[in-house]
């Protein structure tokens, strides 16, 4: 395994004593049929070379992609998104809001690519940024699509993880800790920066878009953390209003199309406990929450045509791939409208929440419930499966209904804020994690 691979310090090790006499066995064969060379294995250094830069970043995006496939099925059996139906009791943990025991087995084999997923997109923008410098990167855009893939990993590591340990390769670190992990977000804007800043010299108005919208989430969801953090308390006000998420949400929608969205495919291998479609719709551990399946609009008393069109394209993706919406024109005028609400601007609040309704021909709001019900219902109904329920229903004080106390580990049912811990996988391989002086 090259040490690029190795990108994990929490990847779990194995040592083993080998007889001489077999060594020397061992050795001689290799100058027999059984020596062989295999293609696909590239020194490290070879990744030092600019013709290997688009390789890079769709490596990048392959290894985000992966990590978005596997957190979203434990992040989501953690709200009321996924209903576990299966027989795995770590799931059952996950399911009544357990999520603070990091020794649960899916949580613990979902962070690998996570690590992965950070230390590649990192090491890729570094030597993508020097190409650039020296002169020899050939399509600048390969390095603002690879920083837009690294902040997506660096504020979905921040939506879902309570801490983080930026380890490098076999070198471990300390834990940054809940109150640094807000930092994790302002990384993701400083990439989104670099980004808009190449992209605008461009004239691919996809990529602009997704920038820009992105970046307005990712100032949108570090304000929400704001509101969830510490773990254990409960916002006196729930709403956000960032005059950043603001600015570039107002950007990106006079950039984009009326209905446009940010996505990016899921194509890996079906891997039990990995893809969340062959999980749902293939191995059946898991089925779309029937809090969703039966959710009614406020307004025209029927089962919601969002969701219900969400939840039919899931089924349609089978059990192989699918599409993971990053955000979208929908989820910016949540954000617009949320701040609205927050300045007391009604009439805009209205606005932006009848756009979103009105794509789906939703019957207009005109203040038939509370305005923050329509708000946290839109905000449920919209952004099915795109990492957000959790902190929501934590800032607006919702509980799935089969939370529970747990008497050993701390409950989302009884600590609000709570985010997932550093799994068992990391703690094992990082002494730092347990005694964080030992890396100072």
């Amino acid at each position: 395994m090259s040490d690029l691979m190795k990108t994990s310090f929490g990847a779990r090790r194995s040592k083993a004593i080998i007889p001489v006499a077999s060594l020397i066995i061992a050795v001689g064969a290799c100058s027999s049929l059984l020596d062989v060379k295999n293609p696909n294995n590239v020194a490290e250094d070879a990744l030092d070379n600019p013709a290997a830069a688009a390789a890079e970043a769709n490596g990048v995006l392959a290894s985000l992609v992966r990590m978005l496939s596997g957190v979203t099925v434990p992040y989501s059996v953690a709200t009321d998104e996924l209903d576990w139906i299966g027989s795995r009791d770590a799931w059952f943990d996950l399911e009544t809001g357990g999520i603070a025991n990091y020794l649960n087995e899916f949580t613990d084999g979902a962070f690998p690519n996570v690590g992965e997923a950070r230390f590649l997109g990192d090491a890729a923008i570094a030597r993508l940024e020097k190409f650039n410098t020296d002169g020899t990167l050939q399509d600048k855009l390969l390095l603002a699509r690879t920083y837009l893939y690294d902040a997506v990993t660096y504020t979905t590591i921040a939506d879902i993880y309570d801490d983080f340990a930026f380890s490098n390769k076999t070198v471990p670190a300390a834990p940054v800790g809940r109150a640094n992990m807000g930092t994790l977000y302002d990384k993701a804007v400083d990439y989104l920066n670099k980004a808009q800043a190449i992209a605008a010299t461009g004239s691919d108005n996809a990529l602009k878009y997704n920038i820009l919208a992105y970046r307005a989430r990712v100032k949108h969801a570090k304000a929400v953390w704001a509101k969830i953090t510490p773990k254990g308390q409960t916002p006196t006000s729930p709403l956000v209003n960032d005059a950043g998420a603001v600015t570039d949400a107002t950007a990106a929608i006079a950039l984009g199309a009326v209905d446009q969205k940010f996505t990016m495919v899921d194509n890996i291998e079906a891997t039990a406990g990995i893809n969340i479609w062959f999980e749902v719709n293939g191995r059946n551990e898991h089925r779309v929450g029937t809090v969703y399946t039966n959710l009614v609009d406020p307004i025209s008393g029927t089962k919601d045509p969002t969701v219900q069109g969400l939840l039919a394209e899931f089924k349609a993706f089978g059990t192989q791939s699918g599409t993971f919406t990053i955000t979208s024109t929908r989820e910016l005028r949540l954000i617009l409208a949320e701040a609205a609400l927050a300045a007391g601007n009604n009439a805009e609040f209205t606005s932006q929440i009848n756009q979103v309704r009105s794509r789906d021909g939703k019957p207009a709001y005109s203040g038939q419930i509370p305005a923050l019900s329509i708000l946290v219902y839109e905000r449920q109904a919209q952004l099915w499966l795109m990492r957000r329920r959790l902190s929501d229903m934590y800032r607006f004080g919702l509980k799935d209904a089969k939370w529970t106390n747990n008497p050993n580990f701390e409950s989302a049912f009884s600590v609000p804020g709570l985010l997932f811990p550093i799994p068992n996988v990391e703690r094992l391989a990082n002494p730092c994690i347990k005694d964080p002086s030992l890396c100072k």
